[in-house]
């Protein structure tokens, strides 16, 4: 199993957990962040490959602060593949790495399940179907996803999101708002500014300030939410009234009123649990340069993944030049204060549920364990069948059944 971003280790986490819960004679190893290694410590005879946190990248100029690292990883897990029997593999996104992976995989025969493939949330275009001839059997968050790979012959199904089980699970917010201190009917703002260290030292600033200006006219709390390792270089930024916590994002989230929150998971995050919010992002100076020199050109209506379900606005989000506290803080006040726009944008986050699999039968994380189990039995019938024959069993590419559109 292997991921690379915060967001694809705490999915395969949860279908690593499924997996060994359902079969737990069977032997899992990784290469991903930390849940993805508590995940698997159960797994008899397990090994982890390799810590992979911290090395997500945008933008040419960041990637090559962690190309060494990850190609140290990258032929250390193509090498244990090729030195182990190994059944099957889960990919989880992180395109960047397990796309150079995947024609490695397909050449010594390895079935592949791509969790969230690249690119899925691209509804037009030839982006991430290149992962077509290589898989085995895809597990898409987005139902447009599935039927753009199924056209080009994958095997793709469309699964839901794992957020949608995973925020069901949440406490009530009437508990929370009182485990955080929470006095009576006081506002409270989610401050969400990243997990990596360079979306922190761009957006914290900013956040700070806002923070600042809605908190001299106002009687609000603030509770930011960070992962551990950037607790320290968070606080360095934000005033020390502003409580900061970590792994907490869904419970914040619930027990807020409003929040900011940089553009990315979180923002779906935000959705399920049904906080109004503004979608905020910006890059460092060196990475805005890139961006116009490089990618400016295209036209891009929409960056934040409600917006993008929906292909409208239905949250603001506040981008580069946009994302400043100005406009910060007039897009909060109106989403704290306008219920106008707060009803508006709760319509719309119904409408974004269910595009995240709100109504389908089986969770994401079940009906992705048991196309793992359906893959691997087919592999198990092929060898079978191959014994019976009398022939040599060797490793090879594991026929695709595609199923008819």
């Amino acid at each position: 199993m292997i991921a690379g971003e915060v967001s694809g280790d705490l999915h395969t986490a949860l279908l690593a957990r499924k997996l060994v819960e359902r079969h737990p004679e069977w032997t899992l190893h990784a290469l991903g962040g930390p849940n993805l290694k508590k995940a698997i410590a159960d797994s008899p005879g397990s090994q982890f490959l390799g810590d992979t946190s911290n090395l997500s990248a945008i933008g040419i100029l960041s990637a090559s602060v962690v190309y060494l690292r990850c190609r140290k990883l990258f032929y250390r897990a193509l090498d244990f593949i090729r030195k182990n029997e190994v059944d099957a593999v889960v990919l989880c996104d992180w395109g960047g790495f397990n796309g150079r992976l995947l024609p490695h995989l397909h050449a010594l025969g390895v079935p592949v399940l791509y969790y969230f493939p690249p690119r899925s949330w691209q509804r037009t275009g030839s982006g991430g179907l290149d992962i077509a001839r290589y898989v085995t059997r895809v597990a898409t968050p987005f139902q447009w996803s599935a039927e753009r790979l199924t056209e080009v012959g994958c095997s793709a199904e469309w699964v839901g999101h794992p957020l949608v089980q995973s925020t069901q699970q949440t406490e009530a917010r009437r508990t929370l708002r009182a485990e955080f201190g929470i006095v009576d009917d006081q506002p409270l703002i989610a401050l969400l500014p990243g997990s990596r260290s360079t979306e922190i030292r761009v957006l914290a600033p900013r956040l700070a300030e806002v923070a600042k200006r809605l908190n001299a006219t106002r009687n609000l709390r603030f509770i930011a939410v960070v992962p551990e390792t950037m607790r320290e270089l968070t606080r360095s930024y934000l005033p020390e009234w502003v409580t900061i916590l970590s792994d907490r994002a869904k419970d914040v989230l619930r027990a807020c009123d409003a929040a900011i929150v940089k553009m990315g998971t979180a923002t779906l995050e935000a959705v399920l649990v049904g906080a109004p919010q503004v979608a905020v992002y910006d890059l460092s100076v060196l990475l805005r340069i890139e961006w116009c020199l490089l990618w400016a050109w295209k036209r891009i209506p929409f960056i934040a993944m409600p917006n993008i379900i929906l292909q409208r606005e239905a949250v603001p989000e506040l981008l580069g030049l946009h994302c400043n506290p100005e406009k910060i803080e007039q897009s909060i006040t109106a989403v704290l204060e306008d219920e106008k726009v707060r009803l508006r944008m709760f319509n719309d986050y119904l409408e974004i549920c269910r595009a995240l699999g709100s109504e389908l039968p089986m969770s994401a994380t079940e009906r992705t364990a048991e196309m793992v189990e359906e893959m691997i039995m087919e592999g198990e019938k092929i060898a079978s069948r191959q014994n019976a024959a009398g022939a040599k069993i060797t490793r090879g590419p594991i026929p695709i059944t595609v199923p008819t559109p």
